[in-house]
C-alpha cells in the first residue's frame, strides 16, 4: 500500500502522543475502496477493560485517545456499500485482528475493498508512530 507512508506523514502532524494509546482509521485508495465502501465503523475497546470508542464514515478523521491507557484492543470492523451488504470484516491474512499501542504511540485499522469491490478486509498498524 504505496500510499500509506504519506498517510503516516500526515497524521504526524494532527496527533500530539503520550497520555495514552490513540487510534486513526485509513481507508486505502486501493482498488477504489472509498467506491464500494461508502459506510464504515471501527470500533476499538480495550480487552481487559471497559475502554471504547468508535471512529466512523460520518467522522473520518476522528482520533480516538484513551485515558492513559497501553496494551492490546479488540479491533470490529464493520462496512457496507453499493456492492456490499452490511458486515463485519475479517482481516487481512497478513495482520492481526486486534491491535496494539502503547501509551506514548498512535496506532491505525486501515480498510480496503478487493480487487473488484465486492468484499473488503481491514488491517492494523501497531505503534504506527511514537514519541
Amino acid at each position: 500500500m504505496s500510499e500509506f507512508p504519506d498517510n503516516v506523514e500526515a497524521m504526524k502532524n494532527k496527533v500530539d502522543l503520550g497520555n495514552g494509546a490513540q487510534f486513526w482509521a485509513y481507508v486505502s485508495p486501493q482498488h477504489e475502496t472509498s467506491k464500494y465502501v461508502t459506510k464504515w465503523q471501527v470500533r476499538i475497546e480495550q480487552t481487559d477493560g471497559n475502554w471504547s470508542g468508535i471512529i466512523d464514515s460520518d467522522n473520518p478523521e476522528k482520533i480516538l485517545q484513551t485515558p492513559d491507557l497501553s496494551g492490546i484492543f479488540k479491533v470490529t470492523v464493520r462496512v457496507s456499500g453499493p456492492e456490499i451488504e452490511e458486515k463485519e470484516l475479517t482481516p487481512k491474512p497478513i495482520s492481526k485482528p486486534d491491535i496494539g499501542c502503547n501509551s506514548n504511540c498512535t496506532a491505525m485499522v486501515g480498510i480496503v475493498a478487493t480487487e473488484r469491490g465486492a468484499d473488503a478486509n481491514y488491517w492494523t498498524t501497531w505503534d504506527a508512530i511514537c514519541s
